[in-house]
């Protein structure tokens, strides 16, 4: 009996077991049969081998993407549609009720990723939506002071001059990080949180702990695990947890003052709703950190695709160099006056289009049965997702050279293209910012900041890449050039 017992037993682990492995290698039965499946080992690559991701998206996704408009894909713990297509974007952003944002706390609940980022402005809906956006959006929307990003962009560039007459060349990711964190901190949450030229900063030295943990590829693609006691992420958990206080602290720290909830800072704002009992203390952390997180990751990622693109482009920099300086010196910082350089403009827009920082999400979920265009039927409690990298790059809007970096593309005024930005984004075809009610409250604040950061570097200092950099993009994730290495030497233009 007992034999029979563990025998038992045995056999049903072992089903159990092979559920689970089903439930990863296959797509549900529910999907739809009508577009092609990536095969689920796709996302795990990085684990294994050392990879660039636009050389596995054009291998694995490019031709599937193109062709079909939707995909099949395992990401996160889940099999995901991921929606490519400009007219099925359209649909999913327009309908915002048939596509909920669907963030890791409703995910993927008891990741170590779902407690960093948690309920915040990006992934609430509903009322928690409106009354996040209610809050913050005044202050995002506000006019930049553009003196804060002149001030760290002039301290930064000292830096990496320094350090570039010391060693020849500069490592740039964790210097633009500090300015980026400079920049949002000072500017939106209304704290310095002097990070700027100190690399040894508790917070700095924090996230630069958390990150990996909190991305590690493995524990993406199989967030469940982290619901069981491993000690790895339970230290991860504690960081997590520590992170978010400190941050909230130091946000605080800044705002000694009373803080008014008509205040064009957002720091003040957010802390003066949490005292007026219109914010709980879970909703002010996730809000101060989505803040601190997309306000400074996603800039980064900006500064760092468009560094790489004019240091490959000699001849292009030097152009964007004389065109900002036929500006008189007050303008060069003036947010309003750049916007009105047309080779500038195109330079940003071209680059948003075809490096966007968040190169594909996966945050929404069918509320209903739904079908996508004709013929492609999602069943209620779908995850769906999209690709902008590939979206961006449709060709049947931006032509057969969409894969190529060509700024005149936008048209020879600032005008015709602020025209075209605003069609494209209407249709779709550029989605580096979302679309529809969910687009991105931050756009205006960082179009701003990136204008006037690259006007101080055009006018500071000359760029190129270093020699021995291995040219590759990141292996997952945020789409950037990887430890970009640049080779620096100062400039100067007088009044």
């Amino acid at each position: 009996m007992f034999e029979l017992f563990l025998v038992s037993a045995l056999l049903f682990s072992l089903w159990g077991l092979c559920k689970s492995i089903v439930r990863i290698v296959l797509p549900p039965a529910h999907f739809p049969r009508n577009i092609p499946t990536i095969p689920f080992y796709y996302t795990l690559i990085p684990l294994f081998k050392e990879v660039d991701q636009e050389e596995l998206y054009h291998k694995y996704l490019e031709r599937p993407l193109t062709e079909w408009g939707a995909v099949k894909i395992y990401f996160g713990g889940h099999w995901n549609v991921l929606i490519t297509r400009p007219d099925y974007m359209a649909q999913v952003l327009k309908h915002d009720d048939d596509f909920p944002k669907a963030g890791n706390h409703v995910k993927n609940p008891h990741s170590v990723l779902a407690m960093y980022t948690g309920e915040n402005v990006i992934s609430a809906v509903g009322d928690t939506w409106r009354h996040f956006a209610a809050l913050t959006k005044p202050a995002l929307q506000a006019d930049a002071d553009a003196s804060i990003i002149v001030k760290n962009a002039h301290i930064l560039i000292g830096n990496l001059l320094q350090e570039c007459d010391t060693i020849g060349s500069v490592d740039m990711l964790d210097h633009i990080q500090a300015y980026a964190i400079a920049n949002v901190s000072e500017s939106l949450l209304g704290s310095s949180f002097d990070a700027l030229g100190n690399p040894n900063h508790p917070l700095l030295k924090l996230q630069r702990e958390i990150k990996p943990k909190i991305f590690n590829p493995f524990h993406l693609n199989f967030p469940s695990l982290d619901q069981f006691y491993i000690p790895s992420r339970e230290t991860a958990k504690r960081l997590v947890k520590r992170f978010k206080t400190e941050l909230a602290s130091l946000v605080m720290q800044g705002h000694s003052h009373a803080c008014h909830q008509d205040s064009s800072n957002l720091g003040c704002r957010l802390l003066s709703a949490h005292e007026n009992g219109q914010l709980s203390e879970y909703h002010l952390q996730q809000n101060t950190l989505i803040t601190f997180v997309a306000g400074h990751e996603n800039p980064m990622i900006l500064i760092l695709s468009s560094l790489f693109i004019l240091a490959d482009k000699q001849d292009l920099q030097e152009r964007a160099r004389k065109e900002v300086i036929t500006l008189p010196p007050p303008d060069r910082m003036n947010p309003d006056a750049l916007a009105t350089l047309p080779l500038l403009t195109s330079i940003i827009f071209e680059t948003l289009r075809m490096y966007p920082p968040l190169s594909q999400i996966m945050n929404k979920r069918t509320a209903s049965d739904v079908m996508l265009g004709e013929d492609i039927l999602l069943r209620a409690g779908t995850y769906t997702g999209y690709n902008g990298y590939c979206t961006n790059r449709n060709r049947e809007f931006w032509g057969p050279d969409a894969d190529i970096f060509r700024p005149s593309r936008w048209g020879e005024t600032v005008n015709d293209m602020n025209m075209l930005y605003r069609r494209a984004t209407s249709k779709a075809a550029f989605i580096t910012f979302h679309g529809g009610k969910r687009t991105c409250l931050g756009q205006k604040w960082a179009l701003a900041a990136h204008r006037v950061t690259m006007s101080v570097f055009l006018t500071s200092m000359v760029w190129r890449l270093d020699p021995t950099w291995p040219r590759k993009m990141t292996p997952a994730g945020p789409l950037m050039p990887k430890k970009l290495r640049l080779q620096l030497q100062r400039i100067e233009y007088g009044a």
